[in-house]
């Protein structure tokens, strides 16, 4: 039973008495000012609190580093907006809100997941100052915007949705996620909806009105500077 206490009194943040999460090395380095790189060791832990102040702590150093000493917005410790929720694929808050609120996108977590994106990255041991995917808040966040609104979405909205149809682009050049990312922020610019580009297959998938011409979007692709053709 004494161990017990010992252990669990290295997890807890002193300052809010909230169980951390274990953090390593590499997470710290990303995200702590370089002038606090020297106090990295392998005994920290991310305080998960809303309100407390401190990022990550080091009880058996006495070691509290708060969010002036982390040069990444942590989300889910801010008030204001730009609030990160999904650090892998770029997503905020407001983005969240929009998107289930405003856009009615979606009437399941699922789907949220789906045509926002948030929490489907994997790179989350370095993106995340928690070190971890953000599905440990995001399903709450999800869960609070999908509550205040309709599940069913409006007649409009539907026949909005009718009237678009499915376009598939063989896209070529890509060789990282950063293309990806700007493949897909294109194409989303001159009105294709729930794009998805795959790197590993060199395509793109998305819903386009279906008053558009297929050229506005193969003309977006090349122009930032991939090549693009209808599959």
């Amino acid at each position: 039973m004494t161990f017990e206490t010992e252990d669990m009194s290295e997890k807890v943040c002193k300052r809010c008495e909230t169980e951390g999460m274990k953090v390593v090395p590499l997470t710290l380095g990303v995200h702590v000012k370089e002038e606090y790189w020297d106090k990295i060791d392998e005994d920290f832990y991310f305080c998960p609190s809303q309100e407390c102040d401190v990022v990550y702590f080091n009880n058996a150093k006495d070691v509290y580093l708060t969010k002036a000493e982390v040069k990444t917005r942590v989300g889910v410790k801010e008030n204001s907006e730009p609030k990160p929720l999904c650090y892998c694929n770029r997503v905020t808050d407001e983005m969240l809100r929009k998107a289930i609120i405003e856009d009615k996108c979606c009437s399941t977590i699922e789907d949220v997941q789906e045509v926002t994106n948030a929490g489907k990255g994997k790179w989350c041991l370095t993106t995340n100052p928690s070190g971890r995917c953000c599905e440990w808040y995001l399903k709450d966040i999800i869960n609070s915007y999908l509550s205040q609104v309709e599940v069913e979405a409006p007649k409009d909205v539907k026949k909005e949705k009718a009237q678009k149809r499915r376009l598939v682009l063989n896209v070529t050049g890509m060789t990282c996620q950063g293309c990806v990312g700007v493949v897909k922020g294109n194409l989303e610019s001159v009105g294709a909806d729930k794009v998805r580009v795959s790197l590993s297959e060199g395509k793109a998938e998305m819903l386009v009105p279906q008053s558009e011409s297929v050229e506005k979007f193969v003309k977006a692709v090349r122009n930032a500077g991939y090549g693009a053709e209808v599959r």
